[in-house]
């Protein structure tokens, strides 16, 4: 075993020294195999590497054959790597924990968990089976029966993305494959939905599903291509193939667009856009390009080709350019 140049020294701390950033070794007992490019760490591991610190009972480091600095760090025996900058701290835990030191990437392998907390309070926390952060782009990948508990929401799904910026805090999240959020009482499932924080939006697309409970009771369900919920405006809308059902009522249509009350949080008019169709109770219905819901008092307003089947005194059938009426 050849012994190690100047820039590091078999002492129980060992400092690195690289062009970017050093990276110093705490252990009880260290091994350093210039020969086969590896070193062995046991007992109270701690490594920090720049402002990110990890700690675990024992670890190894790969060197560059060519160059002897080290390239790869991994963790083992469920170990904890932490970063603190200002009021947050982000915190990973996993069964391993490999860092990349010359691609500045942290992979966290086996029931990892990543934490962010401002002021010692959780503001976001990620489970899945394996978690990838870039450092240098600041995107988190997760991979395998992923769960996000951020704010008011529980999301999960098979693969997430989550980019923050330079403070660590979250701008968007992108869930695919079997993705759904939860959200008070509501649901909102699809083969892809993203969230972005500057624009306080969510986009579902592919089998998209919504299942909304007011706090009146109200229930609509909604499936579609694709559907946006928009906080600002209090407004969701879905294109491509809509189904909604919302107390006797099922429509049909390719646009819809349901306002909701930002005070009392209660739906207020669906709008169907495009040659639509609504059914109550299986029997009367009302077919238009253009069709106005007003929930309260239910009443519809119908414009462009109506066509119109009440079938509690007769069945009658008319087209006009505009209708309105009350059920």
């Amino acid at each position: 075993m050849k012994k190690i140049s100047i820039c590091i020294l078999i002492l129980s701390v060992l400092t690195f020294c690289t062009s970017v950033f050093a990276i110093t070794i705490e252990s009880k007992k260290q091994e350093i195999d210039m020969d086969k490019n590896k070193g062995h760490f046991t007992g109270d591991v701690k490594v920090q590497v720049g402002d990110v610190i990890v700690q675990s009972p024992r670890a190894d480091l790969d060197l560059e054959p060519e160059t002897k600095k080290p390239s790869l760090a991994t963790f083992f025996d469920k170990p904890y790597a932490y970063q603190i900058k200002g009021n947050k701290k982000h915190e990973v835990k996993a069964d391993i924990i490999k860092v990349s030191l010359i691609k500045k990437v942290i992979i966290a392998q086996g029931s990892s968990q990543t934490n962010v907390l401002e002021n010692k309070k959780p503001t976001i926390i990620i489970t899945a089976d394996t978690q990838e952060y870039d450092t240098n782009t600041n995107l988190m990948k997760a991979t395998g029966s992923v769960v996000i508990n951020y704010e008011d929401m529980v999301a999960t799904s098979d693969n997430a993305y989550a980019l923050t910026d330079k403070n660590g805090d979250v701008k968007n999240i992108k869930l695919s494959s079997r993705a759904m959020i939860k959200q008070d009482r509501s649901i909102i499932k699809g083969d892809n939905i993203q969230y972005s924080k500057l624009r306080q939006d969510i986009i579902v697309s592919g089998n998209t599903l919504s299942d909304v409970t007011f706090e009146n009771g109200d229930r609509v369900i909604i499936n579609a291509r694709s559907q946006q919920y928009d906080r600002k405006s209090n407004t969701m809308m879905a294109t491509g193939k809509v189904n909604v059902k919302y107390s006797d009522y099922v429509a049909d249509g390719p646009k819809a667009v349901m306002h909701i009350n930002p005070k009392t949080n209660k739906p207020e008019k669906i709008i169907f856009i495009g040659r639509s169709k609504i059914v109550e109770k299986g029997i009367n219905s009302v077919e238009a390009d253009k069709i106005t819901m007003t929930v309260n008092p239910k009443t519809f307003e119908a414009v462009g080709n109506v066509k119109t089947n009440i079938e509690q005194d007769s069945t009658s059938s008319s087209k006009k350019d505009t209708m309105e009426f009350s059920l």
